[in-house]
């Protein structure tokens, strides 16, 4: 096996979220906005609080102004106090001051004046003609804000702007749910992967960091998945080294005996007459079996070897074909039909032809095993977006899950004085060749083999 050579993790870069969209500009965009709201609504409470004290003080004066005419109608000769007291008695709660105007023309005004307490008093300035002289009529009208602004909150304007603003910090609280949400998902799948399971996790309606946030969860999840393979296949190459070394022992102690026995049983065999002797029947049974045994040997030194490959531009349907017409003679004394489909066009791959060939042969030749007689195995070819593809299927009985998780195991095997080797050393061969096999299946429906070489090992010649 190569030496394993330490290598440095290399993380991608922390994901990076535009201005936006993120999830702090979103709630100090909705902060801003209800900031708007309450700013707004105070600033209609207060113009509508001195809009409706200026209207107020206005149609009051305009009374007062309408009642001194009525009384300076009726009485011309009362003094400018009697009058006064008179509308303050009218109009109780104002305080009402009558003089002779300073200017020729005065300008009626109406205003605000802060008083003792956080009071305000509405004051009224307007000139009042008269018949034969003029006066300035002058009303003070003290007034508690708080009062007055439950008096405006009842204005249905007014109340419509706080509803805007209540709707606002509903939407806010709304949006802020939403984002967080999906962190209890994430804390879930976090716990799951922290049990073993290695699932990707899906939170629908994530926006902004959230999304970063599951995006580099799910590359984390893959990241995992790859270790948990390369470990795998790490434990794997360890174990096949350490059949390696006791392959080189089982080599020298084995067969060297074998040779002998193989030597001794042939020359025996020549020296015994005729055909029909018991004693030539077992001698070429010892000779079989010692021929089983090499094969053994062999089959146990390949899986363990390292294999150098020699890849040149070949045509793999043409290898198909070739591995058919060797199978084509077993096939028929089993009484298995081989249909063959080779739509690949021809295009050329890098590969070993001569390990290719041996892999391709052991998936046909366990095909051909698995089926019964009258049974069917399917040979196909085909060129996909993404590189080559062989399928294998066959009518035998099927295979169950346990069985298909451990059918590339070496030493694994369901079939009757099997060795569990040519599966395995399938897969080394594919697998160094850059490609993948995998098998599917189930009881009585038969079994699928799939292998894949990708785009990459496609010749440019």
């Amino acid at each position: 096996m190569p030496e394993s050579s330490s290598t440095v993790a290399v993380f991608p870069p922390p994901r990076r979220v535009r201005w936006h969209q993120s999830l702090l500009f979103r709630v100090l965009l909705l902060c801003a906005v209800l900031l708007l709201c309450l700013l707004a609504a105070v600033g209609m409470i207060s113009r509508y609080f001195f809009q409706e004290a200026a209207r107020e003080m206005r149609m009051q004066t305009e009374q007062i102004v309408d009642s001194l005419v009525l009384g300076y109608e009726t009485a011309p000769a009362t003094d400018l106090e009697s009058m006064a007291a008179e509308l303050m008695q009218q109009y109780k709660g104002v305080e009402i001051e009558l003089q002779s105007p300073e200017s020729d023309t005065p300008v009626a005004t109406y205003t605000l004046e802060d008083g003792e307490g956080g009071t305000l008093t509405r004051v009224a300035q307007v000139p009042v003609p008269l018949d034969d002289r003029s006066l300035l009529l002058t009303a003070r009208v003290t007034i508690v804000p708080q009062i007055e602004i439950l008096r405006a909150l009842t204005n249905w304007y007014l109340l419509g702007i706080l509803g805007v603003f209540v709707l606002t910090l509903a939407l806010m609280l709304l949006v802020i749910f939403r984002s967080l949400r999906p962190l209890s998902t994430l804390t879930e799948s976090c716990a799951a992967v922290t049990s073993g399971e290695l699932q990707a996790v899906s939170t629908r309606g994530a926006f902004g960091e959230v999304r970063a946030l599951e995006e580099t969860f799910n590359d984390m999840v893959r990241s995992l998945r790859e270790k948990e393979v390369m470990e795998r296949k790490l434990r794997e190459a360890q174990r096949l080294t350490s059949l390696g070394t006791l392959a080189a022992g089982v080599a020298h102690d084995i067969r060297n005996p074998l040779n002998a026995i193989k030597l001794l049983s042939s020359h025996a065999l020549d020296h015994v007459p005729g055909d029909g002797n018991p004693a030539g029947k077992h001698l070429r049974t010892i000779r079989q079996e010692v021929d089983r045994l090499e094969e053994i040997v062999s089959s146990f030194m390949s899986l363990a070897r390292e294999r150098d490959l020699d890849p040149q531009p070949q045509n793999p349907d043409a290898i198909l074909d070739e591995c058919v017409t060797l199978l084509a003679k077993d096939a028929e004394s089993r009484g298995v039909r081989m249909l063959v489909e080779l739509r690949s066009g021809g295009a050329p791959l890098m590969l070993d032809a001569r390990e290719w060939k041996r892999a391709v042969l052991n998936v046909l030749l366990n095909a051909l095993e698995a089926c019964p007689t009258g049974g069917r195995v399917r040979l196909f070819s085909r060129s996909t977006p993404t590189g080559y593809e062989i399928e294998v299927r066959d009518d035998g009985p099927g295979l169950d899950k346990e069985a298909l998780s451990r059918v590339f195991e070496p030493y694994f095997t369901t079939k009757p004085g099997g060795t569990g080797l040519g599966l395995s050393i399938t897969r080394g061969i594919i697998e160094a060749h850059g490609g993948t096999i995998d098998m599917s299946g189930s009881p009585g429906q038969g079994c699928q083999v799939l292998i894949t070489m990708p785009q990459s090992t496609a010749s440019n010649a």
